[in-house]
């Protein structure tokens, strides 16, 4: 990482953006064609996965097919810092960008864990009941594997100093 100042090496913090962003961005490439994909997503902290899903066809999977290699990126935007001039405005945010490997998941129960942790994701106040067969045969659902992960803020983390208190 270039701005080493701004990286984030806390895993807890790392975990933290993961568990609540939203949305994330899936890079696949085949012949030399980027392609990059919104999706809804979820992190499993114990096995330090990422979990997704989509219909069972489209130029996603058949990146997939092609090349199991993939980046996949999230942000959290706090705010638009205006100055004066303009072009001296900035972000405040806090990124990960993941590398790993990029499967298909066949067995009906690993789909029902990842589809179960998704669903406890965007509707935590609906019922946790398993999905049937012939939902799960329905969806395609996709596990990253990370190989090698990134994070980093802007504006960089104010440095703590310890102040004395004053006696009266």
């Amino acid at each position: 990482m270039r701005r080493k100042d701004k990286e984030i090496t806390d895993k807890s913090e790392i975990d933290d953006i993961l568990l609540t962003v939203t949305v994330g961005r899936l890079g696949t490439c085949t012949n030399g064609i980027p392609y990059i994909t919104p999706m809804n997503f979820t992190y499993d902290k114990e096995t330090s996965k990422i979990f997704l899903h989509c219909a069972n066809e489209g130029r996603k999977l058949q990146n997939i097919k092609n090349n199991p290699n993939v980046c996949f990126e999230v942000e959290e935007v706090k705010e638009v810092i205006v100055k004066q001039p303009t072009c001296a405005s900035s972000v405040a945010y806090r990124s990960v960008i993941m590398f790993g490997i990029i499967k298909l998941l066949s067995d009906l129960n690993a789909k029902n864990y990842a589809l179960l942790k998704l669903a406890d994701k965007y509707a935590p106040q609906n019922p946790k009941t398993p999905f049937t067969d012939a939902m799960l045969n329905r969806t395609q659902v996709l596990e990253i594997e990370i190989k090698e992960i990134t994070a980093k803020r802007s504006p960089v983390k104010p440095v703590v100093t310890k102040t004395k208190k004053k006696i009266m």
